[in-house]
Parts: C-alpha cells; sequence; structure tokens
C-alpha cells in the first residue's frame, strides 16, 4: 500500500508544479489566449505524468518482489566520525516472508582506520526464524542475536563477526537469507543501524543510520516555493 500513497504523494507534488508555473511565468505571456493555450498543454503533460506515476506505483505494489536501498552514515551514537558515508545495504522481498539482504562495505579504512569493521546490523521490526549466508562472502556465516543498537533499544541484531577474524572489513560485502517474516513491510529508513567496531588507535565503536528526507519534505517545499510566487505577483499588482 505505501507505493500507492507515495504515488499519490508524487501527484500532488506535480499539482503544485503546476500552480508554481502559473505564478512565475503569469505577468510575462502578451495575451490570454497565448496564456490559455501554454496552460492548457502544461496540464495534459502533467496529467499523463500523474498518471504514468500512478501506474508505476500499482505495479510495483502487484510485483511479488519489493526491494529497498539503504546508505548509511549518519551518527546515532558512540565515538565516531559525524557524517560518513560508509556503507550500502539492499533489502529485497522475495514474497513468503522470505528476504534477501546484502551488505557493502565502502572504505572502512580510510573513514575509520585500519582496524575497523562493521559488527553487526541492529533491526526495529519482527525478528525472523531462520537465516542462511551465501557462500565466498566477506563473511562466512551471519547469526542472529536479540537486541542491538546502543543500550539494547533495537529489537535484535544481525551480527557479523566470527571466529578467527572473520569480519566485514573494507570493500568487502556479505549477501544473507531470512524466512518466517510473514507479511511484515521492509524497513524504514531509522529502523536500521549499523555497529562499526575498531575505529581509530583507541579502538572506539559507532552506530549509524540511514535517514534520507521523506516525500512530504519535498512537497512541503514545493508549495511553499507556490505560496512565494503568488505573494511575489500580487505585490507587482499592487
Amino acid at each position: 500500500m505505501s507505493q500507492v500513497v507515495g504515488a499519490v504523494k508524487v501527484s500532488a507534488v506535480v499539482n503544485n508544479l503546476y500552480y508554481v508555473v502559473i505564478a512565475k511565468y503569469f505577468d510575462t505571456w502578451k495575451s490570454m489566449d497565448q496564456c490559455n493555450d501554454f496552460l492548457g498543454v502544461i496540464k495534459m503533460i502533467l496529467r499523463k505524468l500523474t498518471i504514468s506515476i500512478m501506474i508505476a506505483g500499482l505495479i510495483i505494489f502487484g510485483s511479488s518482489a519489493q526491494a529497498a536501498s539503504y546508505q548509511f552514515g549518519q551518527l546515532l551514537a558512540g565515538n565516531g566520525p559525524a557524517n560518513p558515508y560508509f556503507a550500502d545495504l539492499e533489502i529485497t522481498d522475495n514474497g513468503g516472508g522470505d528476504w534477501t539482504f546484502t551488505l557493502s562495505a565502502l572504505d572502512l579504512n580510510t573513514i575509520f582506520g585500519a582496524s575497523s569493521f562493521i559488527g553487526a546490523l541492529a533491526v526495529d521490526g519482527i525478528k525472523p526464524t531462520s537465516v542462511s549466508t551465501n557462500a565466498g562472502g566477506g563473511v562466512a556465516a551471519v547469526s542472529l542475536q536479540n537486541g542491538g543498537g546502543p543500550t539494547g533499544i533495537f529489537d535484535f541484531r544481525y551480527d557479523l563477526i566470527n571466529p578467527h577474524n572473520d569480519k566485514l572489513t573494507g570493500f568487502e560485502s556479505v549477501t544473507w537469507h531470512v524466512g518466517g517474516l510473514g507479511s511484515a513491510l521492509l524497513p524504514s529508513n531509522g529502523d536500521l543501524a549499523l555497529h562499526v567496531q575498531g575505529i581509530g588507535t583507541n579502538g572506539d565503536s559507532a552506530w549509524y543510520v540511514s535517514p534520507v528526507p521523506e516525500p512530504e519534505t519535498y512537497a512541503m517545499l514545493l508549495v511553499g516555493l507556490g505560496l512565494v510566487g503568488f505573494s511575489l505577483r500580487r505585490q507587482k499588482q499592487n
């Protein structure tokens, strides 16, 4: 359902763009006929774009597999740099409560130090009942543990640390599969946190999340621009 709601939000943004165009160019047209012709073309284009976006949202909603991407880099807690972009995560909902995770580390050595590694992924959400790890990745086996995040505020975690120095270090990636999630939705930004350990010469650690602006943020920005445009036009008329 979230994909359809997202498409509706985008259509609202498109309509706001229409009013921004009116506000910006109203005083430059030489006649009302020219104004109406121009706006007629714009409205037709925006209608087609809105319909296309809505259809795309319905197609995504109806498909069996959905995916989400996350970029980690905002400090949540601990001793580490404030906003480094250091890891990518892809989660695919394969249907039937089965998900696939692929976590890829970037240049950890340069960002955090030569001894740094990613130790865990904490999750706020439903805990799966099974986990299996693809062979040949940066970590031999991903394991499930209760709790995670600073002071254990998350529901559970995927541990990426194993004996014999088996850790996820710079430029390594690992893929694992989980089951038993039923109809759970893919995580939102803020529901996931990565634990980086071995930071700097003191071996510090820190938790990082992956927030991004929500669609409502862009919609509110465009509405504000539209209001500014109308205000400027009224000032000119007065």
